[in-house]
């Protein structure tokens, strides 16, 4: 395939610099692997590093903030650029987002590679959505200009087409990771007795809590394994971590708190050394971590989140337990550490699971597949 499909990219506003190298991952992949020329647009908030390391070749365009509105701003710059691309995608759900990947479709009408996708990139809201019978006749006005409309959940996927939203436009697309075309196995002897989990700890979503107690019942069973938690640290978090290690002395040398790890290789490396990795979150759309986790051969244990299922493969190879149950928590890891042969088949089973079902390159091509784009 030439550089003739012209891709971009709208995320706004994009004050976390950092998000660059998750929101471009499908541009830089279809630029890489398809031979796209893909283009992310953005306001200008700073440096961003890692259009120079993770999706290096990447072009960026930067949004003019003409308005104090995020919409029209997007919108203004769609007007004076619709010609210079084929392809239009943008994230999240809302009806500014349809509209303007609708105002792209209708600009573009004389160009036949004219494509729009929209990544809702949504949790278990979608169940509340409510329609008024005008919303809704907008709603599907608007997406007949739509190619692609995606959810990550196979769960989430299944209720949307059960209960007719948006009739048979939204598809399955998770997410997914990428290894830059070199995939490097990570065997079961080199990891260690350690369980992981990694995001935003003491925010309510992430109920990490749970976690805590959960291997604090563990650990009087297997005093072996270790825990450590991997991310920046709620400030209101502190008190509640000073409380759990003063009242548990016996844990201060098998639970530890590493803070933020902004190192990817670093990151990577704590991923390869455990066996298990824990999600004990309330809510979350697809959370990246379990991405990490599995193309890393860990063991993921996790609340009853939708994706959860899909990166488990509905539990055959993790588990998932009860939101808030620390008690069955324990259990789990209990049941995991006690079956060592288990443990290590699986380790390899759940690599070629991730390769098979989350790889960036298999899923761009499913999405070029999915927008009846031409490859060769």
């Amino acid at each position: 395939m030439d550089r003739d499909i012209r891709f971009l990219t709208i995320f706004t506003p994009c004050e976390n610099i950092h998000l660059i190298k998750d929101i471009g991952m499908i541009p830089y992949v279809l630029y890489k692997e398809f031979n796209y020329n893909s283009t992310v647009a953005s306001y200008n908030n700073g440096e961003y590093p890692y259009l120079q390391t993770d999706v290096k070749g990447l072009k960026q365009v930067f949004i003019k903030k003409v308005f104090k509105s995020e919409f029209l701003n997007s919108l203004n710059f769609i007007l004076f650029n619709f010609r210079k691309f084929d392809i239009l995608q943008v994230y999240h759900f809302s009806l500014k987002h349809v509209l303007l990947l609708y105002a792209f479709k209708i600009l573009n009408f004389r160009n036949k590679k004219a494509r729009v996708f929209l990544k809702m990139d949504v949790n278990d809201s979608i169940k509340d959505w409510k329609f008024t019978f005008i919303k809704r006749k907008i709603y599907k006005f608007l997406l007949e200009k739509i190619d692609l409309l995606s959810l990550e959940s196979k769960k989430l996927n299944d209720f949307a087409l059960n209960n007719n939203i948006f009739g048979n436009k939204i598809k399955y697309i998770p997410n997914g990771f990428y290894d830059y075309g070199i995939r490097k196995d990570i065997k079961y002897a080199n990891k260690e007795n350690l369980i992981i989990t990694v995001g935003r700890i003491g925010s309510f979503e992430k109920n990490n809590e749970v976690l805590l107690e959960g291997f604090k019942e563990f650990s009087k069973l297997n005093d072996k394994w270790k825990l450590e938690i991997i991310g920046p640290i709620e400030e209101s978090f502190i008190a509640y971590i000073n409380s759990f290690m003063k009242n548990n002395p016996s844990l201060k040398d098998k639970v530890s708190f590493t803070g933020a790890i902004s190192d990817r290789k670093a990151l990577d490396d704590k991923y390869k050394k455990a066996k298990i990795f824990v999600l004990t979150s309330i809510s979350e759309g697809f959370p990246l971590v379990f991405l990490e986790a599995i193309k890393s051969g860990c063991i993921i244990v996790s609340t009853d989140l939708n994706t959860a299922h899909d990166v488990t493969d509905d539990g055959r190879l993790g588990s998932i337990f009860p939101i808030g149950d620390h008690v069955e928590l324990s259990k789990i890891l209990n049941e995991k550490a006690c079956d060592e042969q288990k443990l290590s088949e699986d380790c390899l089973s759940i690599q070629n699971f991730a390769y098979e079902n989350f790889y960036w390159k298999n899923i761009c091509h499913n999405i070029i597949t999915l927008m009846h784009c031409k490859t060769n």
